[in-house]
């Protein structure tokens, strides 16, 4: 009986990851592109040279979105972005460029990188500040990015996932309903980059 029912629980996660990963396939795949640049050349040369090498021009929106969250979870760790410090503004644009060179920051930074990235691919991708649950309860000050289409905001949190570790996608295109108790959202307002439209 043991066994039994832990092969339901692993075909119900495989199922519920299948599921939601056809959705956000879906979702990324049929948002309207209107590619933007930071404005900083400086920034601007890393996104592109980060995207020239993570992605290719035959990849679906949703693989290149993917492919920024890996790249973000995979070389990246949390620490202090000293690379940011070479810029007298504390702007987003600095710390996405100290994050795609020095790969070492904060959540601010792996979310002003992942906004940097998706946003030279055409998607409406902004930072949200506000709190998010703390494995030993309560809450703390976080960064997180969101992607709005059609008027639905998708959360994306390469910071949590990477603290989670492996493949765990528990923050990647998901709504805030998916989430329950992830973010405190009384105190939510835009961060480092604003909506687009």
């Amino acid at each position: 009986m043991r066994n039994f029912l832990a092969t339901c629980a692993a075909v119900l996660i495989l199922f519920t990851g299948s599921a939601k990963a056809a959705i956000a396939e879906y979702v990324l795949n049929n948002a309207e592109l209107y590619p933007t640049s930071t404005g900083e050349e400086y920034c601007d040369e890393v996104v592109w040279q980060t995207l020239n090498q993570i992605t290719t021009d035959d990849m679906t929106t949703y693989d290149k979105v993917l492919a920024c969250y890996n790249y973000l979870v995979d070389t990246c760790s949390y620490g202090d972005n000293v690379l940011r410090l070479d810029f007298p503004e504390a702007n987003g644009t600095a710390r996405a460029y100290g994050m795609l060179v020095g790969h070492v920051g904060a959540c601010d930074d792996y979310s002003c990188a992942f906004a940097a990235l998706t946003r030279a691919i055409g998607l409406n991708c902004y930072t949200v500040y506000g709190q998010t649950a703390r494995a030993d309860g309560g809450y703390t000050g976080h960064i997180w990015c969101v992607i709005a289409i059609d008027g639905v905001e998708y959360v994306f949190d390469p910071q949590i996932d990477d603290n989670i570790g492996g493949s765990s996608y528990y923050r990647f295109c998901v709504i805030y309903d998916d989430t329950p108790g992830s973010y405190y959202d009384s105190e939510v307002r835009w961060g480092y980059f604003e909506p687009l439209y």
